[in-house]
């Protein structure tokens, strides 16, 4: 327990600690993750269901959906793939939370949507691949490490078909000015969101301005058992996000404010982004 503790009280170096899978993984937590998902009273998991059907909307006019082959990573309960594989859509969603895809599978059934689910890692399990479009959606690259986001983004482009596009979204960097380093003890915290037993949850907040860097760091402590979740959040810059997708091999076909197509602006809190594969030969 001191251990733990002692975690807790020391700023850690970025990226030093990583447990992102406890927030899918643990049954209690995965069953909340999954209510969370479908709330449409709370954006802490998904945008509510008429802003994801607006995103669908404007990917369906730049990208033309029907008859494309999608891979949608971390499609979680499969809010976007359904709805892509409604409009024409071939859809393989992958996640690596089994309650996410049961819901998922659960929901595909009673449809004639085209769409296969898969439990998997997408950093370390092997995806199929020949696909047109890959969706990466809802900040999902800004918990990576920037080694663990090269690794992807090559992952990406190795299983996209010649032109093939890759469609993201990331926190902005103006968005960071919004976020504080804070402390907060609490029993039962966030409503048993951690845990069906009793606990104490501590949540430290760290901030690193020099590089753009957040990290909730969450300390469960139940009766019989004491464990804990980081989730590291790095904001970007235009410029950086573009220079991480060139050197994977990208060309930026889109910036915009969103993913429903607003304007980018120095006042936009999320940048989205269509960028297309460069074939291999074509690289500079």
């Amino acid at each position: 327990m001191y251990e733990l503790l002692e975690r807790l009280a020391t700023r850690p170096e970025p990226y030093s600690l990583m447990s992102i899978k406890e927030l899918w993984t643990r049954p209690h937590i995965a069953r909340q993750m999954l209510a969370y998902h479908l709330d449409q009273d709370t954006s802490l998991a998904s945008r509510p269901i008429i802003v994801i059907e607006e995103i669908v909307d404007w990917l369906d006019q730049k990208l033309n959906l029907a008859g494309k082959r999608i891979c949608d990573l971390g499609c979680g309960p499969g809010l976007y793939a359904l709805r892509m594989a409604e409009r024409g859509a071939n859809v393989v969603g992958v996640d690596f939370s089994p309650t996410a895809i049961a819901h998922a599978t659960s929901q595909a059934s009673t449809t004639k949507a085209r769409i296969e689910y898969r439990v998997a890692d997408y950093l370390h399990d092997e995806l199929p691949s020949g696909f047109d479009v890959v969706t990466l959606i809802y900040y999902d690259y800004c918990a990576l490490s920037p080694t663990d986001r090269h690794t992807l983004l090559c992952l990406i482009h190795s299983i996209l078909n010649p032109g093939g596009s890759l469609v993201m979204d990331v926190v902005a960097d103006n968005a960071f000015q919004e976020t504080g380093e804070q402390l907060a003890i609490q029993k039962r915290l966030m409503n048993g969101f951690w845990s069906d037993s009793d606990y104490v949850g501590i949540h430290r907040t760290w901030v690193y301005p020099e590089r753009m860097l957040a990290l909730d760091h969450y300390t469960i402590v139940e009766p019989s058992d004491g464990w804990e979740v980081l989730n590291w959040m790095q904001y970007f810059s235009s410029a950086r996000l573009v220079k991480e997708l060139e050197e994977a091999g990208f060309a930026i076909r889109r910036l915009t404010g969103s993913l429903t197509g607003e304007a980018l602006t120095d006042a936009s809190n999320e940048i989205g982004v269509i960028a297309d594969k460069i074939p291999s030969g074509e690289r500079g």
